[in-house]
């Protein structure tokens, strides 16, 4: 019966340790503060991400801030 407990406190150890492991311990706020650090030339978006309008995700993708879009007002 010892062995058995033996086996499962060594089993759930290794399960916890290999969800750290895939999943970390990151923080959004890390991922932010890089994206800042990224310079216009790693940012620019390539021709197949436009080709397919995909823009704004593959600026997420790489870590690159978002772009700002310019909202046209209808005033007449």
């Amino acid at each position: 019966m010892k062995g058995i407990r033996y086996l499962f406190a060594v089993s759930w150890t290794l399960i916890a340790l290999g969800a750290v492991a895939v999943f970390g311990l990151s923080n959004d706020t890390q991922d932010k503060e890089n994206a800042e650090e990224k310079t216009a030339k790693e940012c620019e978006i390539p021709a197949f991400a436009k080709a397919i309008g995909h823009e704004d995700k593959w600026l997420l993708h790489n870590g690159c801030p978002p772009r700002k879009v310019e909202q046209k007002s209808d005033e007449k």
